[in-house]
């Protein structure tokens, strides 16, 4: 495994249990991985093979105008809201599942581990954690004096104010596809914590994000310099996720609470088949 943070193996839900209750749990950002990807990437970094950063952010403004034009008239009102910005409405195109630059985390590791064991049955799923309270106070010494200084990341210090709306919108971001911006921006990821209105599925899974400062960075790669002190892996075994998956459900996460809607019961059911057999019952059952 390429990462250089060695993994925390974990063979049961007893032993992910134990390992989590072992965090503390103030300013966490969490990841669970079904599989192990050698770079950690946002969608539109893999769709998008575009070797000018010129014609690469073109296309990825081309993707944000056609969102805008065609799915206005299927969203919520709240979701209507977070079309007041190009980045703002990437929210509600990650939620969509249409390419983006954002990256998916959640304040929850147990809500990570079960992203992480909802698939690739027969493989190992990882949880990456980080302290993102660490990472964001190392951002804005990256690139001092390159427009850094009104982007809008992290949970702010502004939270502690009731409306702000110049991180509610995060216009200034809107930078963030503009090449000659862009091109004089060294290599940097932080989070990102949307502040307008949440949606129902935002809100189950305790959203947040990462971003990049331009493309094609690998997101733990460059989260992962924060060194051991501030950052873990945790390496599921194949054979534990039915196993955990049970435990996840008895506290309460599952396809059903974490996907508010009949989708997400739909969902649900997968792993609760794969987890049926583990259930103790009467041999009449």
């Amino acid at each position: 495994m390429a990462d250089t943070l060695k993994p925390i193996r974990i063979e049961s839900w007893n032993e992910l249990a134990t390992s989590f209750l072992t965090l503390s749990p103030v300013d966490l950002a969490c990841r669970g991985q079904a599989l192990y990807y050698d770079r950690m990437l946002p969608r539109v970094d893999r769709c998008l093979n575009v070797p000018s950063l010129s014609g690469r952010l073109r296309l990825e403004r081309a993707i944000c105008q056609r969102f805008r034009e065609h799915a206005p008239i299927y969203l919520s009102d709240v979701e209507r809201l977070y079309l007041q910005t190009r980045w703002l409405q990437l929210i509600v195109m990650q939620h969509y599942g249409a390419p983006t630059r954002l990256l998916d985390w959640t304040k929850s590791p147990w809500v990570a581990a079960f992203f992480a064991v909802s698939g690739g049955w027969e493989q190992d799923g990882y949880v990456y954690i980080f302290r993102r309270d660490r990472l964001e106070h190392d951002v804005p010494l990256l690139d001092e004096e390159a427009n850094m200084a009104d982007l809008v990341w992290g949970p702010h210090h502004t939270d502690r104010t009731f409306s702000d709306t110049k991180w509610d919108h995060a216009k200034a971001n809107d930078k963030l596809l503009d090449e000659r911006i862009v091109e004089g921006f060294s290599e940097w990821v932080t989070t990102y914590y949307c502040r307008e209105a949440h949606f129902p599925r935002l809100i189950a899974q305790q959203g947040l994000f990462t971003f990049a400062s331009k493309p094609n960075v690998d997101h733990w790669k460059a989260i992962s310099r924060l060194g051991k002190e501030y950052c873990w892996i945790f390496e599921i075994a194949g054979s534990a996720k039915p196993g955990i998956l049970r435990g996840l459900n008895v506290i309460g996460l599952n396809g059903a609470t974490l996907f508010p809607g009949a989708d997400g019961i739909g969902r649900s059911m997968e792993g609760f088949a794969r987890a049926w057999h583990l259930i103790p019952r009467p041999s009449q059952f």
